[in-house]
């Protein structure tokens, strides 16, 4: 399956539910006719391939239809984080020169419209129509459509899609002038798609998707892309709830979910205890020091926990943990003709056997680079054709283990260390609900600060923490401060919600300054 017109076409079962989301459940015959109405109506309004349409929506079975759509079309599809403002949404559709935006109105947590008529003009002199559902006639001098539904008559409009052609665009962190356009092609999506429906089995009868991460980013636009290749039905939520997620899982016997260790701690919690019996699979992707313990509690009720590994670049579920290891980040590569290579991060070349370097990969589901940035796109990729993940790690038989952003790695004592090993200490300490560490400059060399946040009920002293610290792990080790806090600073991507290391080591440099002035 090289298109995403093709992946659609592989769904089994007509009848058998494929999308449900507030609005209903639709079949797959239902689904297909609802991706034929979008794409009539985005040709209709003279979309035609190699232009640009912005997704701007919730999970849902319209985004979906609109993903078809636009690979039926030849259209480069734009995905827009719901969470975007003003100055993120104008910069994606400045530089993608996107004609059609498609959202939706009077979706709660979000006021769509008014973050669209703050947009400065300039940032949206292409765009000349917005489609979506409870829609205007017209928003800030731009037209407006509402979306049409299924095709009337069952008319077809011509598929246009290619292998090479290039598909949709995720976003991920860039510099201060906006995030950068991760670029795919069909070929690497549809591909890709079918890889995780072989490792994950979204295929087996019964199958069933819990697309609770946002449709916009590579981790939920993955799990739902394998799901339709195994004719999975998807369960769509538009916001994450714990309590939520634990009533649709036990609804429809969900036997598949992806999501952050944030998210499996909120399906554990609202659990209270009783066991799930259908679950198959729950990929995790470990952002915290505490998802081991949370891994384990899912596994103890039935959650069927795994580790899984991706990027923007190389697609999520690139990688799935197994048996010994499947609690543990990184694992095998889906696909069976990936190839890892393990480099040094300053010269690039191979380390030798056994040694821990930045982890190096060229397979089917890369991306085609960063769209307008030729620049990064080389500093990404290798000469022979790897992408430069960032990441720190090692191989571990037909697989790796990831070990920690290289950004976040603290030599300390002549040793490098992963700050999670500190953390992982710190939160066994009695009090401490959970631990960040990053690396400090104090002098001339950098030194760990911690910070923590305490159990209801907890009253932490930071002299104490620090004593037990000096008895029980190595003296470079120990952190220089320890910083008790309410919260830690989170940003939320498409991918889940995400502790702002950059805004600790801050916070962490300014405390040292303080105390050394």
């Amino acid at each position: 399956m090289l298109t995403l017109s093709a992946l659609l076409a592989a769904a089994r079962h007509p009848t058998a539910p494929a999308v449900t989301d507030g609005t209903g459940t639709l079949d797959w015959a239902e689904f297909i006719a609802r991706v034929a109405g979008a794409a009539a109506q985005l040709r209709e309004a003279g979309v035609r391939g190699g232009d640009c349409v912005a997704l701007w929506l919730p999970n849902s079975a319209d985004y979906l239809a609109m993903i078809f759509a636009c690979a039926r079309l030849g259209v480069l599809a734009i995905h827009v984080n719901t969470r975007f403002r003003a100055a993120e949404v104008g910069s994606l559709l400045s530089r993608s020169q996107a004609g059609v935006l498609v959202t939706q109105w009077g979706f709660g947590p979000v006021d769509f419209p008014a973050i669209l008529a703050s947009i400065p003009q300039q940032d949206r002199l292409t765009l000349r129509l917005v489609i979506g559902r409870h829609l205007p006639s017209g928003i800030a001098g731009v037209a407006g459509l509402a979306v049409r539904g299924l095709a009337p008559g069952g008319e077809a409009t011509p598929d246009a899609a290619t292998p090479d052609a290039p598909c949709l665009t995720f976003t991920t962190s860039g510099t201060t002038s906006g995030p950068k356009l991760v670029l795919h092609a069909q070929r690497s999506i549809a591909g890709h798609a079918a890889e995780v429906m072989r490792a994950m089995g979204t295929d087996r009868p019964g199958s069933a998707l819990l697309s609770a991460v946002p449709l916009c980013g590579t981790f939920g636009n993955a799990a739902a892309m394998a799901a339709v290749a195994g004719g999975a039905h998807i369960v769509c939520m538009d916001r994450f709830d714990g309590s939520d997620a634990v009533r649709l899982i036990r609804q429809h016997g969900i036997t598949h979910a992806v999501g952050g260790d944030d998210m499996l701690a909120r399906i554990v919690e609202a659990a209270d205890g009783q066991r799930f019996t259908t679950l198959r699979v729950f990929g995790f992707a470990a952002f915290g020091a505490a998802a081991p313990a949370t891994a384990a509690t899912a596994a103890a009720i039935g959650l069927e926990p795994c580790g899984v590994y991706g990027s923007s670049e190389m697609q999520a579920l690139f990688a799935v943990s197994h048996g010994a290891n499947r609690l543990r980040s990184g694992g095998r590569p889906v696909c069976p003709g990936a190839e890892i290579s393990i480099r040094d991060p300053e010269t690039g070349e191979t380390v030798p056997s056994g040694q821990s370097g930045e982890l190096c990969f060229r397979a089917p589901s890369r991306f085609l680079g960063y769209l307008g940035d030729d620049a990064a796109t080389a500093r990404a990729t290798t000469a022979d054709g790897f992408f430069r993940s960032g990441d720190l790690g090692h191989v571990d038989g037909d697989g790796f283990v990831y070990e920690a952003r290289l950004g976040d790695t603290l030599r300390l004592g002549g040793f490098m260390v992963n700050p999670e090993e500190i953390e992982g200490f710190i939160v066994t300490l009695p009090g401490v609900a959970g631990a960040q560490v990053v690396a400090a400059h104090g002098g001339a060399d950098a030194v760990p600060v911690a910070f923590v946040t305490a159990r209801p009920d907890a009253r932490l002293d930071e002299a104490e923490l620090l004593a037990r610290c000096r008895q029980q792990i190595a003296r470079f080790k120990v952190p220089a401060r320890i910083v008790i806090v309410e919260a830690f600073p989170t940003t939320d991507s498409p991918n889940g919600t995400k502790i702002q290391r950059a805004r600790l080591r801050e916070m962490a440099n300014a405390l040292l300054r303080e105390t050394t002035v």
